[in-house]
């Protein structure tokens, strides 16, 4: 099972108006250079060490041509609000360059599961991890963007340890709420287990807890992994197979 985490930093867009404001509406006449993709972070589950990949010249179509082929070796991919900004902007960006199969990824979005399942004061990144005692997103150095954009890039550093930063707080969050969240893969099936296996670790070291019974009368037995604590249900055709491995190790 290879899940890799990861996220992005944009620069704006660069246009021409006539004075700052909240209510100010613009254009699309008035955008003189295209919003682009300054730098991407991601690594891989259970590894020490995030990666980067950044513009060049400050072009990204390289960038997104790479991080593809990267994304492709996934089995899942898990982003704080990814299914709504990441994913759209790799795959608008990849689109602009003329890279046109791009494939549909199994994702997981935190932000997602957060609003699902909790009651969090907040549901950004940052805060959920402050929540939880996880830790924090480094503090957005002043004038990073600008010099990055605008400047020199002299500061193109900060901004890869600030997004990596965001990397290693998503694998925490994803941690913490993962056994009290629905999964998107189930885990024992993709390393070629039986389907009544642990969906969230794989393992096959497991107690029965119970009987659960829907409104339509069907049975569904409720298991619980001895590893990674997980609960979950299975069919009772699914536990007898079980009930007949079990039998197989004695």
């Amino acid at each position: 099972m290879k899940r890799l985490f990861f996220d992005i930093e944009t620069s704006p867009c660069i246009g021409w108006f006539w004075r700052p404001g909240y209510r100010v509406r613009l254009n699309y006449d008035n955008i003189l250079e295209q919003a682009q993709i300054i730098c991407i972070s991601y690594k891989w589950e259970g590894e020490d060490k995030a990666y980067t990949l950044t513009w060049e010249d400050k072009s990204d179509k390289k960038l997104i041509k790479d991080f593809i082929g990267i994304m492709s070796k996934a089995d899942e991919i898990v982003g704080h609000n990814g299914d709504r900004f990441d994913i759209p902007w790799i795959r608008t960006r990849a689109v602009y360059h003329g890279i046109d199969n791009v494939p549909r990824w199994k994702t997981l979005d935190t932000l997602k599961k957060s609003r699902a399942n909790f009651k969090l004061p907040t549901n950004k990144l940052n805060d959920i991890g402050r929540y939880f005692g996880l830790g924090e997103k480094i503090h957005n150095p002043p004038g990073l963007w600008q010099n990055v954009c605008f400047g020199d890039g002299s500061r193109l550093q900060e901004m890869v340890e600030y997004c990596e930063q965001d990397v290693y707080l998503l694998e925490k969050v994803y941690n913490k709420i993962k056994g009290a969240t629905p999964y998107e893969t189930h885990v024992g099936v993709a390393k070629g287990g039986p389907k009544w296996s642990c969906p969230s670790c794989g393992s096959k070291n497991l107690i029965r807890n119970g009987t659960h019974v829907t409104k339509t009368g069907q049975q569904r037995q409720k298991m619980q992994c001895k590893d990674c604590q997980r609960s979950y249900r299975i069919t009772t055709l699914q536990y007898s197979k079980f009930l007949e491995y079990q039998l197989k190790q004695k």
